[in-house]
This record gives C-alpha cells, sequence and structure tokens, in this order.
C-alpha cells in the first residue's frame, strides 16, 4: 500500500490509502494566474517523499488531453536506468556525456570495449544524456537517453548503443 497526501494552495485533497494495483485520480482547473501546483506526500515501506505532481509552466504540455498520468514503483518514484556505449570502430572512440546536472567528463573506449553509467531518472521523466563522440572519421554529438523516448526501447533498463563506421 502507498499513503498519498495531495494538496494546492487552496485545497488539500485529504489522506488516501492506495492498495497495490489500484490508483487515485483528482479533477481541477488551472487557476486564472497561470501558477496552479499540486504536490503530493507519499509514504511506502520503503520511505517517503513529496513531490510536485502538477506544475502548470512544466506539465501543462506534457499532460495530453489535460490528463497526467503518474506512477510509483517499489524502486520510488525515480525509476533506474543505466547506458552502455560499446566501440565496434577500429580505433578508439573519444566520449563526453552529460546531463542538465551530471557531467561524466570524457572517456576513451578502446575498440571492442565499453563504457557505461547509472542513474535515476526524474520524478518528471524528463531525464537527458547526450553524449560528444569523436572518431578518427568525424564525430558528432547525439541523445543517447531521453526518458520519453526510451522508456520501452531498453531492455530492463538497460539502453545499448554501438559506435560503428556508419553512424
Amino acid at each position: 500500500n502507498i499513503t498519498i497526501h495531495c494538496k494546492s494552495k487552496d485545497d488539500d485533497l485529504g489522506i488516501h490509502v492506495i492498495p497495490s494495483g489500484q490508483s487515485y485520480e483528482w479533477g481541477f482547473r488551472v487557476n486564472f494566474f497561470g501558477t496552479t501546483l499540486f504536490f503530493c506526500g507519499f509514504t511506502t515501506k520503503k520511505g517517503r517523499g513529496v513531490y510536485d505532481i502538477f506544475d502548470v509552466d512544466r506539465d501543462i504540455r506534457r499532460c495530453p488531453g489535460s490528463t497526467c498520468i503518474w506512477g510509483v514503483r517499489d524502486d520510488g518514484p525515480l525509476g533506474k536506468a543505466r547506458v552502455l556505449i560499446t566501440n565496434n570502430m577500429p580505433s578508439n572512440v573519444t566520449i563526453h556525456c552529460k546531463s542538465k546536472d551530471d557531467d561524466l567528463g570524457i572517456h576513451v573506449i578502446p575498440t571492442t570495449q565499453s563504457y557505461e553509467w547509472g542513474f535515476r531518472v526524474n520524478f518528471w521523466e524528463t531525464t537527458l544524456f547526450f553524449c560528444g563522440f569523436t572518431t578518427k572519421k568525424g564525430g558528432g554529438v547525439y541523445d543517447i537517453f531521453n526518458a520519453m523516448r526510451d522508456e520501452h526501447r531498453c531492455v530492463d533498463g538497460t539502453c545499448i548503443w554501438h559506435v560503428r563506421d556508419d553512424g
């Protein structure tokens, strides 16, 4: 079970206990000033936290048809992910990967070797990592992990990329 307590500046939705596999929902209208914010406190056997569930500036475009859907998982509201990049080039590949919050530094991947890292997807599922690649044949910058795109593309939370001659 999850205990949830959601509020806005003007509304307290009360405390609700949600059994596993069930959901809780409510409706509202964005206020005239466009400053609507709902936040919820979650308590599970594994801990607790408070998160902004609806922030009009962030979510007005994210929620299709004015419906926002959020999930809470066993490992918390922040899912785990991994990225694995393997060099299939005949020479070294230099990469430099970053997100908005993290700079993973510069790494040289020898032929047939890999570089990998793990992280937690943010609550809003907007986590983005991009990497600059440099090889003897050229280079480029690519989105390596985009939470919205890769949620169903990656296998068991691991996104696998291969650096090859043809891209």
